[in-house]
């Protein structure tokens, strides 16, 4: 089961260029500890604009387990942290979270893109079985009409966030996402929609958004 951490930044105006040269030394210190670190910038996502998504993703709760042992015995990885949370610091950091993959019967297509499609939901009390369905067809569609590392995620340790769901794709370009985005004006594509917007939904939308991926 993977697990990840979820750091989300505001970065201040004019200091993108810093922004990204900060996570790309935290992505130095904290993956010598293992674990897959990523960063994403928010590309179409509301309010969210100027937001980035540094993520750092483990095997299992026991391999993020060892690495947060180990990070907190590291002084550099310490120093990085008052930087951040320091005035000068380019990035003020908003939300930080756990989150965790949830089983729903659909192994993921292998893969990485440039983009990242992020759906996220509040399951209704008492749905969650129909929930978990609805969400692996909507993964085996997605998948089907280009995605790849098709999810669902579920936020805990996120404060007032905590239980939302989130549905997570990645694309390979702008033109897989678009062709995606047609996809769901098919007839499948129509008929997963109704099901996710009948008045009782096993699970209410919140926020969506797109994210690019940064090299770092």
């Amino acid at each position: 089961m993977r697990v990840s951490q979820s750091v989300i930044g505001q970065v201040k105006e004019g200091r993108m260029e810093q922004a990204i040269g900060m996570s790309s030394e935290a992505a130095k210190l904290v993956g010598r500890h293992g674990g897959e670190v990523r960063l994403f910038l928010a590309t179409a996502a509301g309010e969210q604009v100027n937001t980035t998504l540094f993520s750092i993703e483990y095997e299992s709760p026991e391999a993020m387990g060892r690495a947060f042992d180990a990070m907190s015995a590291d002084a550099e990885v310490q120093a990085l942290t008052l930087k951040l949370h320091d005035p000068a610091s380019p990035t003020v950091l908003t939300s930080v979270s756990m989150v965790m993959e949830l089983p729903i019967g659909h192994e993921p297509k292998a893969g990485r893109g440039s983009l990242l499609e992020v759906h996220v939901s509040r399951i209704v009390p008492g749905r969650a079985e129909e929930a978990l369905s609805q969400a692996a067809d909507v993964c085996a569609f997605v998948e089907a009409n280009g995605a790849v590392n098709a999810r669902l995620l579920q936020l805990t340790y996120a404060g007032m966030a905590s239980g939302l769901t989130s549905l997570v794709w990645e694309l390979e370009n702008w033109q897989a996402q678009a062709h995606l985005g047609g996809a769901w004006f098919s007839d499948a594509g129509l008929a997963l929609q109704a099901r996710a917007n009948t008045p009782d939904a096993p699970a209410m939308p919140v926020s969506s958004a797109l994210y690019s991926d940064v090299p770092i």
